[in-house]
């Protein structure tokens, strides 16, 4: 890599996305409930971010790669 590659980018985004999967599983509430609601703050929302989180961080370094 010719420059130095901006991690501070990826934390930015990364914070962004668990805020954005924060107010997205208060959000839920209005149109989920019960074991739905539960299964979909725990287990989906986190995948959702993770999956997010790293694609994100692939796009942004194979801008500042090459």
């Amino acid at each position: 890599m010719s420059s130095l590659y901006p991690l501070w980018i990826e934390k930015l985004i990364f914070l962004l996305l668990i805020a954005g999967g924060i107010y997205s599983g208060l959000l839920l509430g209005s149109y989920l409930s019960g074991v739905l609601l539960w299964v979909t703050r725990i287990c989906m929302l986190p995948i959702v971010i993770l999956v997010a989180s790293e694609g994100i961080g692939r796009i942004v370094q194979s801008i500042y790669s090459k």
